[in-house]
């Protein structure tokens, strides 16, 4: 019976010290797929370099180009809403898959740390092949809070519309300190942060929106955010928190209702208007 018992107590130690390295891993850990080509737009394969993969969608050389980011551990396919009207609206496009999504090479994805480099290589890429200088980011869940950093560090990007965005990762990184036992927090073993750091190459905490917002300025930046957003790293006050960060020009425009990157689809000719005529003067 003390041998069974002992061996229950070590098996309980082992899960225990090993649940920091699981979440880690699961939190950060790849999500490939395949996106297919729609049958109602024409796009092109992109060239990113090996490690990257994209489509180009090309209405004119010379035309203001949109470069869109996509959420967590999804793929371009998810921006084919974005891209379809910013297309119908004379805009070239570009769609790709972040590291570790999509076609995009990569073990693990990188919670905002490493996002903002594929960005810009999309944003030059979207310059060389278009022969424009006016490229503007859209990004939506990670991939506005990414759109953020990357222009904040990017003088390419000439404009931003984020949404849905995240302010910091600490509420996710923070998670990683405990197990959720029903109304308890059960504490775990302090290195979950550090290993979410070492598989993803980057100091993830160090992914701030908030914090680089600022910078833009005096690009113009457009928030947009559902009042309703539910999700636990997206909330409307850390979207009026980063209002009041960025300098000016900026709007913001909180949607009744939607959910988390719902505004497009509860409210869809006021979300198209509101971008596009925000687009036509940051882009002129």
């Amino acid at each position: 019976m003390r041998r069974i018992l002992a061996a229950v107590l070590v098996a309980i130690l082992v899960a225990w010290l090993a649940l920091p390295v699981a979440r880690s891993y699961l939190l950060v850990a790849a999500h490939h797929s395949d996106p297919l080509p729609p049958a109602d737009l024409a796009v092109t394969d992109l060239d990113l370099g090996a490690d990257l993969s994209g489509w180009s969608v090309q209405v004119a050389i010379g035309a203001p180009a949109v470069v869109l980011v996509h959420g967590f551990k999804t793929s371009r396919e998810e921006m084919l809403p974005w891209a379809r009207f910013l297309h119908d609206a004379g805009y070239n496009v570009v769609l790709f898959d972040t590291r570790g999504c999509g076609r995009s090479a990569g073990a693990v994805i990188g919670l905002g740390a490493t996002e903002p480099r594929d960005i810009s290589r999309a944003v030059a890429a979207a310059r060389g092949a278009f022969r424009t200088t006016a490229v503007a980011a859209l990004g939506i869940s990670v991939g506005a809070g990414a759109v953020i950093l990357a222009a904040a560090t990017d003088p390419d990007v000439t404009a931003v519309v984020a949404d849905s965005a995240w302010t910091d990762e600490d509420f996710q990184l923070t998670r990683l300190s405990f197990l959720p036992v029903g109304p308890v927090r059960v504490p775990l073993p302090p290195y979950g942060v550090a290993m979410v750091n070492a598989l993803v190459g980057a100091d993830v905490s160090q992914a701030r929106p908030l914090e680089v917002i600022g910078r833009i300025a005096p690009r113009p930046v457009l928030l947009i955010h559902s009042a309703d957003d539910d999700n636990a790293t997206t909330t409307v006050d850390g979207a009026r928190r980063l209002f009041d960060a960025a300098g000016e020009p900026k709007q913001i425009w909180i949607a009744p209702h939607g959910g988390h990157v719902g505004a497009i689809n509860a409210f869809p000719d006021e979300y198209r208007a509101r971008v596009l005529a925000f687009l036509a003067s940051a882009l002129r």
